[in-house]
């Protein structure tokens, strides 16, 4: 009898959970343009910011890439210069996904850059809390780009004898969204239409016949 009882608890417990699970709204959501920007590390804090958009979507965060070896100090040449892993803080500056204004603390995201600092394929993560808590997945433009870092000459000096220092780093992927027209523009568009629209009728209306 009591292992009949154990047994249906158990079954019971599984079931909710199950259910549970399942009740979690799931949000897909394809990125289609990715900009990284990255500055020179010098231990302070994060040196990296990101932000992702896509339809009815940004969001914007930050990180920060261990480059200590290339991009705190003047080195003497690029040899070892390279890419790392980009670690993120969990300081996101905004979130809105698919229309959504979420609280940007309560978003995470797992594996959004790779081993060498680019952006994976996918990345997946949690937004929202409570009634409005979801998974989120999100597809990203990778692959296909990569980093373009920027390094200025530095002259010798003392025992230095001369070399770079890093000063940025930029990584786009993907289709920049197209540019909304300001409501005054469009105002303006429609008006000259419809001053187009009543020449061309009164050039038809009193062409000679």
């Amino acid at each position: 009898m009591k292992r009949l009882i154990w047994g249906t608890a158990i079954l019971f417990v599984v079931s909710a959970t199950s259910a549970y699970a399942d009740s979690i709204p799931i949000l897909n959501v394809n990125i289609t343009y990715a900009t990284v920007h990255m500055g020179p590390n010098d231990g302070s804090g994060d040196n990296v910011s990101f932000t992702l958009i896509g339809p009815g979507t940004n969001i914007t965060g930050i990180g920060g890439m261990a480059c200590f070896d290339w991009c705190s100090g003047p080195i003497p040449d690029l040899t070892f210069v390279g890419t790392s892993q980009i670690f993120l803080s969990g300081s996101f500056g905004s979130a809105t996904i698919r229309g959504t204004n979420y609280d940007p603390e309560t978003l995470s995201l797992c594996c959004l850059f790779s081993a060498s600092g680019d952006l994976n394929g996918s990345a997946s993560g949690f937004v929202g809390e409570g009634s409005t808590f979801a998974q989120l997945n999100l597809t990203l433009p990778c692959c296909s780009t990569s980093w373009g870092l920027n390094f200025v000459p530095v002259p010798p000096e003392g025992d230095f004898p001369g070399g770079f220092q890093f000063v940025s780093g930029e990584l786009i992927a993907g289709t920049p969204p197209a540019a909304t027209p300001e409501p005054g523009t469009i105002g303006f568009m429609a008006t000259g239409l419809v001053g187009i629209i009543g020449v061309i009728r009164r050039h038809v209306l009193h062409r000679p016949r």
